[in-house]
């Protein structure tokens, strides 16, 4: 099933997926943060393809645009109960915008 959401798109110039999350968990300790990071995507590399997975292809062309060969970060609902990652000198705020998330349907 397709759910509508926000989801927070952040962009920074990560040699790995990993160092991402690293630095991710590094901004939530300072901030008092808890994440899920299961409900945190990081795409690195062609991004088109794992994007449309989330937007529709107008908004792809968009990020992809403005992530400018930098990893983009998807933040997806559920990530935080409360609270938000915000903007460091690796990591830029791209906003909220709209997509969707799969999930399985509850029966």
């Amino acid at each position: 099933m397709r759910i509508a959401v926000d989801i927070h798109v952040l962009a920074g110039a990560f040699a790995s997926q990993q160092l991402a999350f690293a630095h991710l968990l590094d901004v939530a300790e300072a901030e008092g943060l808890s994440p899920d990071l299961d409900h945190v995507e990081v795409i690195a590399g062609p991004l088109h393809k794992r994007l449309r997975a989330y937007f529709d292809d107008a908004l792809v062309g968009e990020l992809v645009r403005a992530a400018d060969g930098e990893a983009l970060i998807l933040v997806l609902p559920g990530a935080f109960v409360t609270g938000t990652f915000s903007e460091t000198p690796m990591l830029r705020d791209l906003g909220r915008h709209p997509g969707h998330v799969t999930r399985a349907a509850l029966s």
